[in-house]
This record gives C-alpha cells, structure tokens and sequence, in this order.
C-alpha cells in the first residue's frame, strides 16, 4: 500500500499540470465555438478548417485531458499513458493552431512540455512494471502468489 500512496503524491505535479492544460485547451475550444469571429486563420494556412472544428478539436481533447487527469492524481499507470497520449495530441493541435492564436499556443504548448515530462519521469518505476502483480512487500509475484515466470531463476536465486 506505501508504494500506492507515494506514487499518487509523486503523481499531484503531472496531474495538475494535466489539469491546467486540460481547462486551457477547452476554453480555447469553448471561445472557438461561441465566437468564431474573433479567430481568423490567415490566407493561404494550410490547415485551414473551419474555427469551429479547430474549436470541437480544443474542447475534446482539453475535455479528455481533465478526466484523464483525475485519474493521474490517483496514480494510475493507465492514466499515465493516456496522459501521455493527450499531451501530445494536445501539444500537436495547438501546434497547428499556432497561426490562429499565437500567444495561446505558445502557453499552452509549453505546458504541455511540461506535462510530458512529468508524466515521463515521475514515479520510482518505469511504466511498464505498474502492470506487474506485487506482494504486500513490493516484490514481484505471479498469479495467486506464485514466482514470476519473466525472472530466470539459477541456482535457487532469481536474477
């Protein structure tokens, strides 16, 4: 249970930073959508959807980043990853939306900078042995309680 708890308090930084980028990005959307004649795209932009759609994009994905971020304060690893992903589609989006809303994007971009860091770094274990099944003690067990099976076990000793 301590290596839970630890792992949710070194998940609050990540998972705020998932948050504010999140609330950001929606209210980039919300503004796109009420009002789309005060974001115009310049001639010639070759990503040049309607501001509408530009602004369903921002709501979705901020939208998914905030109930994502719960998760991350919780410490899920599935979380983490889905975390990942939406960082980056939203640090993509608003890449391409860059040309529209200069400043906007430059902010938000740059938390999402931060978000894929943390969310890379944080924890005292990789991603991938989150999905692993441990004992009460932090070791490494199989199902009910036996070895795990991706160990090599030589002389009595797993290496």
């Amino acid at each position: 249970m301590a290596s839970r708890r630890s792992t949710s308090r070194n998940a609050v930084a990540p998972g705020l930073l998932l948050l504010l980028g999140g609330v950001w990005q929606a209210a980039g959307g919300i503004a796109a959508i009420a009002d789309g004649g005060y974001f115009a795209a310049p001639a010639g932009y070759a990503f040049a959807f309607s501001i509408a759609a530009w602004g369903w994009v921002h709501l979705i994905v901020g939208a998914s980043a905030v109930a994502v971020a719960a998760g991350v304060l919780r410490g899920s690893a599935l979380a983490r990853i889905l975390g990942l992903a939406l960082a980056s589609a939203s640090l993509i989006s608003n890449f391409l939306w860059l040309p529209i809303e200069p400043g906007w994007s430059i902010a938000v971009i740059g938390v999402d900078v931060f978000v894929i860091w943390a969310l890379a770094t944080t924890g005292d274990r990789p991603l991938t042995a989150a999905f692993k099944e441990t004992d009460r003690d932090g070791e490494l067990t199989g199902p009910a309680g036996e070895p795990p099976h991706d160990r090599l076990h030589i002389g009595g000793s797993a290496t």
